[in-house]
Formats: structure tokens, C-alpha cells, sequence
């Protein structure tokens, strides 16, 4: 730590010493600056950045749609298909839009979701209740992975 300097003494100092003058926090009043090779300053931050990252978990988060009028075989294979994301540790959001006359019976498609939560008990918990979004236009429920 040299202390407060003027501009050109603080560029001749770090001249001297082979090294390059760099604004760590310009903000600060006055900047706070520091003499290193740049390059290598530059660098390390990158590997910083690099090692924040590996460690990060991302979640990803599949999307499967079902209908109100949904046949058995068409709503077994979905079931497969959910199975087999949470199976690999995915969460799943599942989709029920309403298109027409099918808002006014949003009872029948909440009857669609429940039988689906109950199918995957096992396999799953919920996040909460299902929500009514996008003015009543599709019911969404999301599944988390098991424990």
C-alpha cells in the first residue's frame, strides 16, 4: 500500500517496475488501483470464473403436455415418458391447455392432474398445487425429482 498518488507518479512507479498500472475499482472515490502484470491478473480472473462454474448445478427442467381428452394408451406412454425423466434426476413441468369451451370445465382437467400426481406419488413430489395461468387458458403443475 503506497497511498494516494497522482496519476503520472503512479504510471512511472509501476513503469519502473516493469509492471502495468491497473483500476481495480474505479467507483471507489479515489480509484483504487494497483501495479501487477496485467496479463496474468487477467488470467487468473478467467480461471476464477472457470472453477465458479464447474460448481454450479444447473437444473434442467423437461416439459410434457397433456390434453383434457386424453386417450389411456396416449396418457400410459407419457407416464412412461415422465418416469424416465425423473428416472436421470430431471424435473418435469407438466402442461394442460384449454382451447375452446374446455375452460368452462376446468374441473374435468384438474381431474387429469390429479391422476397424474397420483400415478407418480412414488416416483415424485409436487411443488405446490396446480396453477391456473394465462387467464384460465392452461393448468400447470410441476414435479419434483424424488429424495
Amino acid at each position: 500500500m503506497i497511498g494516494i498518488l497522482p496519476l503520472q507518479e503512479a504510471l512511472r512507479l509501476a513503469r519502473a517496475q516493469g509492471l502495468d498500472l491497473v483500476e481495480l475499482q474505479p467507483n471507489a472515490d479515489p480509484p483504487v488501483c494497483g501495479i501487477m502484470d496485467l496479463g496474468k491478473y487477467l488470467y487468473e480472473l478467467k480461471t476464477k470464473a472457470k472453477e465458479i462454474k464447474k460448481k454450479q448445478h444447473t437444473t434442467n427442467v423437461r416439459e410434457m403436455r397433456f390434453s383434457m381428452k386424453i386417450n389411456e394408451n396416449d396418457y400410459q406412454v407419457k407416464l412412461k415418458k415422465i418416469k424416465e425423466f425423473l428416472a436421470e434426476r430431471t424435473r418435469v413441468r407438466v402442461l394442460l391447455p384449454l382451447r375452446g369451451r374446455e375452460v368452462l370445465h376446468k374441473n374435468l382437467a384438474m381431474n387429469v392432474i390429479q391422476r397424474l400426481v397420483e400415478d407418480l406419488k412414488d416416483y415424485a413430489t409436487t411443488e405446490g398445487a396446480p396453477k391456473v395461468s394465462g387467464e384460465g387458458r392452461q393448468i400447470i403443475q410441476i414435479m419434483l425429482i424424488p429424495k
